[in-house]
């Protein structure tokens, strides 16, 4: 019998990516799973879910604050599935990413793909993509520890993984999934498949990477503490993506520059 898998998404204000990216999920090649939404104190989010009531299995769940890490952790104490699958509110997935996935989860506890990162213009109140580049690099446990090249969005794992080393850590904010990482590193075993299934939103300073200050200072201090990390400066997604671009792996491209769920006249 296949494993249900509870997709995770904390949701503030994007209603159009979101609704987007539910859309993209009904193209899933796989259906067996569950959409968790987690309103982070945004607008109300159950009028988005009429269109999907009889095509997806969804529910909205208020968080109550904005806390985007707390909300994920709500997210997986909720679940009801054996792996767990997380997911942006403006990021989408490509029709087979959950199909694979499970298969490489037969031989590894935690999966992430390679991403495609998108540019777009909004053009009638959706967004049409404008280029494209891959997001694509080998895993390697030394160099992870100095520059992380860990998109999140579309990681599958067992959700026992968080039996063993707890939830992901509040304490550390916006360094939460470079954090995860580095803990399950040290515990399970890890497969980086080469292809690009996740759509990765980057349009300039629309990201929260982009923006630094002294708050975000402190919860990096915070995490190179916790990891004995030394000699580290912070940047943000946009500079050290700028450096990475020399050593991208090659990797399966199947991203047409269409957004997955589209259909004909949108």
């Amino acid at each position: 019998m296949n494993p249900l898998v509870s997709i995770v998404i904390p949701a503030y204000k994007r209603e159009t990516e979101l609704t987007e990216l539910l859309e993209s999920l009904t193209v899933q090649t796989f259906q067996q799973f569950e959409v968790l939404i987690m309103n982070n104190e945004g607008p109300p989010k159950q009028h988005l879910l009429a269109p999907f009531l009889n095509r997806l299995d969804v529910r909205v769940i208020e968080v109550g604050e904005n806390h985007h890490v707390r909300a994920r952790n709500r997210g997986v104490v909720e679940s009801k599935g054996d792996i767990i699958l997380l997911l942006d509110d403006d990021d989408l997935l490509m029709p087979t990413h959950l199909e694979d996935g499970l298969r490489d989860l037969q031989q590894a506890d935690f999966v992430y793909t390679d991403a495609e990162l998108f540019r777009f213009e909004w053009i009638d109140g959706r967004r049409a993509v404008t280029e494209w580049e891959p997001f694509a690099y080998e895993f390697d446990s030394e160099r992870m520890r100095q520059d992380s090249t860990f998109i999140p969005s579309g990681t599958m794992y067992r959700k026992a993984i968080h039996d063993s080393i707890g939830l992901f850590d509040e304490d550390v904010y916006n360094y939460w999934d470079w954090d995860f990482f580095l803990r399950v590193m040290e515990k399970f075993i890890i497969s980086h498949p080469a292809r690009a299934t996740v759509l990765y939103a980057f349009n300039g300073t629309d990201n929260l990477s982009a923006k630094q200050d002294e708050t975000r200072r402190r919860y990096f201090d915070r995490f190179c503490q916790k990891h004995r990390l030394t000699d580290m400066e912070m940047k943000n997604f946009h500079i050290v993506q700028k450096e990475r671009r020399s050593y991208v792996r090659q990797t399966e491209r199947t991203f047409s520059g269409t957004l997955p769920g589209r259909t004909e006249g949108d």
